[in-house]
Parts: structure tokens; sequence; C-alpha cells
């Protein structure tokens, strides 16, 4: 009895040291190879792990001055440029443990300042690969521009380019396991031949029309269907842009990163740097590309629509320094649409948390409309979150008034053309602040809170059909 006893406490024993073993296993590569950096390669990647998408290059806005003329131009810092082509690709796996491939081909061109114009570097970049030889000196110099305190070390593949491969471990890792661990990587990297196959290690793919460019790491099979209809959608919500704010400039093609998970996507924000990994959904101007977590997809949706304004806004105007009051409050006034599928068209409608908000607080809102028309951008986003909530549904509400609820009743048609005057007196240079106050001018002696009171209590239905 006493031997059949101790025999789940012996089986114990062992699951409690297999448990123990495993929660201070050094990390290990794959065991079957993959497609890398961009076809060129098969390889065994980290295991477990999730490709993280090259990082999009901040852009720089700066104004240059001839005479009177001005002229808003954008610069690159050279060393992002040079990371940027350098990327061969890059995966982590759930404990934070990372693994980097980089293409050595030069070392950072030089300029007198630190940015450049794209093109510019782009020469240099070309010129330094012509006659970078890779001896000790030039890789020595390489590995110090890289920076980073991961562990690493150079090859030469097949196809005759130079690698460089390092992992960065969030996990106390001997260095012996982790140079196992790079010469594991090294042995089986192979060069991938034309139409060779094989499972893409990266899983992000790309998607464009004539208006948006998507790039995604949602499955292929399942998220392609999302991606297309979203698109089409995205199509729609230009057109409804471009019909309450007319383009000043032309507007090219926006480009939308969308991330299958919301780890992802802080993860992606965390390691460029970017902030605001509280969030679920931005429009990063610096880099020009709006993302989005795709966890929630009616969410994303809504975010898609309201961030996707901010960036239609950036382009048509050639201006990223709205006042705060129309920026916003015009991008939460497309979060809620109907959407005809049939026609490809959308409708916008009172509907959402925004209106909700207001039906419930008509007076406080109403109150709040000229406080937040004169907030700068730091006093907008200042004070508590409730302090917040009544900027953004102030915002929205006189954005709602002006473009829908001006035009339910002619009694309200001196406020027709403030939007547009707004527009017309940014567009000539002029600070946005001091731009609501002239188009406001048109409404002088009225009482805005109290008109939105009159709107929202008798002519709220009209305004749904309104324009």
């Amino acid at each position: 009895m006493a031997f059949v006893s101790s025999m789940p406490a012996f089986s114990a024993a062992l699951v409690a040291l297999a448990v123990l073993r495993g929660a201070f296993a050094a990390p290990q590569l794959k065991t079957q190879p993959e497609v890398i950096a961009g076809g060129e390669l098969k390889a065994k990647v980290l295991a477990a792990s999730e490709g993280i998408p090259a990082a999009t290059p901040q852009a720089h806005h700066y104004i240059m001055t001839r005479g009177e003329e001005k002229k808003q131009v954008k610069m690159y810092a050279p060393e992002d440029l040079w990371r940027k082509r350098a990327y061969a690709g890059a995966w982590k796996d759930r404990k934070g443990n990372v693994m980097r491939l980089a293409r050595v081909k030069s070392l950072v061109p030089s300029f007198e300042g630190a940015h450049a114009f794209e093109e510019d570097i782009v020469k240099g970049l070309d010129e330094l690969e012509k006659s970078f030889k890779g001896d000790d000196a030039e890789l020595d110099a390489w590995r110090k521009a890289w920076g980073g305190d991961g562990v690493g070390r150079f090859f030469v593949a097949k196809n005759g380019i130079r690698y460089y491969v390092e992992f960065d471990f969030a996990e106390n890792v001997k260095d012996a396991d982790a140079q196992k661990m790079l010469k594991a990587f090294v042995r089986s990297v192979s060069t991938v031949v034309s139409g060779g196959g094989g499972i893409s290690s990266m899983k992000w793919w790309e998607s464009e029309n004539d208006l948006y460019k998507f790039m995604t790491d949602l499955d292929k099979a399942k998220g392609g269907k999302f991606v297309k209809d979203t698109m089409r959608l995205m199509d729609a919500m230009r057109k409804a842009y471009e019909t309450y704010v007319p383009p000043q400039k032309k507007v090219g093609k926006c480009t939308v990163r969308v991330f299958r998970s919301i780890d992802g996507y802080r993860g992606y924000l965390s390691d460029n740097n970017t902030g605001m990994e509280w969030s679920c959904g931005l429009w990063d101007p610096s880099r020009e590309e709006l993302l989005v977590a795709a966890d929630d997809r009616e969410q994303a949706l809504n975010t898609m629509r309201h961030e996707a304004f901010h960036q239609y806004l950036h382009y048509a105007t050639g201006n990223g320094h709205h006042a705060t009051w129309f920026n916003e409050g015009h991008a939460c006034f497309f979060e809620n649409v109907k959407y005809n599928p049939a026609k490809n068209t959308v409708k916008v409608v009172d509907e959402g948390s925004r209106a909700q908000y207001v039906a419930r607080r008509v007076e406080l809102i109403a109150a709040a409309i000229p406080r937040v028309m004169a907030k700068s951008y730091q006093e907008f986003y200042g004070g508590t979150s409730d302090d917040l909530q009544v900027n953004y549904c102030a915002s929205w509400a006189v954005v709602y008034f002006l473009e829908k609820g001006a035009y339910a009743a002619d009694e309200f048609e001196p406020y027709r053309g403030v939007c547009a005057k707004y527009l017309e007196l940014t567009a000539e240079g002029m600070d946005a602040l001091e731009a609501t106050k002239r188009a406001l001018a048109s409404v002088e002696g009225r009482d805005i809170s109290a008109d939105f009171i009159k709107f929202w209590t008798k002519y709220r239905k009209r305004a749904l059909n309104a324009r």
C-alpha cells in the first residue's frame, strides 16, 4: 500500500520538474524552415513567434520659404531609410524575445543636417552600396550604426548577399545557448529558388485600389473578404469626406495597416516609439499610415472611419495644424454612417455614442460649444477624461449642426458657410484658431449655444435628410 500510495507524489514530482524545466528552457527555433527576407531565403525563425513588419520611416515636415512663397516639404533621417532598406525580417515570441535579420549592403550616408530629401538619401545609399567591401572595419562600423544590445553574427548566403542576424532576449539566456541558436539559424539558411513555394514566415500581405493601400497580417483566406469589403466602404467614405470637406490638393493613395491582434498593434507602436499604446487605432502623420487593430471588426470599422478623416484632411489641405474642434469634430461626424453596399454610398446619421451623450446632456454640450471652438490642441486634450468626453461631443455636435443642422431650417442659413470659410482662411495660411474666429463672424450676434438647442429639440429629424 505504501508503494502504491507513493506513486501519485512521485508522478507529481516529475510533472513539477518538467514544468520547472519548461519555465527555464532557452528559446528555440522552429523545426521547419520558412520563406523569409521577402522570398530571398528559407530558414528556421524563432519558435512561437509572429513577424514584426518593417517600420515606415518617419517624415519630418519643413516649411521652405522663397520670397513670399511658402512650400511644405518632407525630409527623413538618413538612418531611417538605411534601416528600411536593410530590413529583411523580424520576429517576436510570446515572452518578448526578438529575432532580427538585416541585409548588410552599406553604411549610413551622411549629410550636413539631421534630415535630408528622400531622393538624396536613396542616391547616397546606392553609391555607398557600390563601394561597400564588407571588410572588418566596415562591418564594425555597420554594427555600431545598427546599435542595440542583441547577440548577433554576420554571414553570407548563397545568393551572395551578406546578412546580420541577431537575438534580443527578454529572458536570461546563457551566451552559449545564444551562440547555438545563431549557428543553428545560419545552418538552416538556404536560397529560395524561383517558384520554390513554402510557408511565408511574415504573414503580411497587401491589397490596394486607386484610393487605398491596405497592409495586413489577417489570415488571407478568412480576412481577405473583410479587407475587400472594407476597402470598398472606405472608397464610399472618401466620397463623403470630399462632399463635406472639398479637397484643396490632390489626395493620393492612402496607406492603412490592419493588425489582426491588439497585441501586434501595440507592439508596433512600442517598437517604433509612436506612443498611444492604450489606443486601438490612430493616424500617424509622421509615418503617413493609418493603424488599426481588427480584433473587434465593428470597432475597427468605426475607428477607421474616424482616423481616415484625419488622414484625408492631412492630404486634402496639406496642413497638419487644424483647429481641433474642426478636425476631431468631423472625424466623429463620420464615425456613424448608414452604408448602402448595393450603391456603395454612405449617409451620415446622428447615431452612436457621441449623439447619445449629447441627447442626455443637450444644455451642457450646447454651453460647451463656444469654449471648445476656442481651445488649442493642448487645451482640448488636457484636463480630465470627463473634460475630454465633453470636448469630443461638443466638437461632434457643432460640426453636425454646421454641416447638416444648418440646412434643416432657413433660420440657420447664416451658419452654412462657416466650415467653408474656415477652410478658405487656413488655406491662405491663417492660424487655425484665428480662422475659426473669422469664420464665425458671419454669425456674429447669434447665440450658437441657443441655436444648437433649438435645432436639436425642434429640427433634429429634418437634418437626417439635409444635404
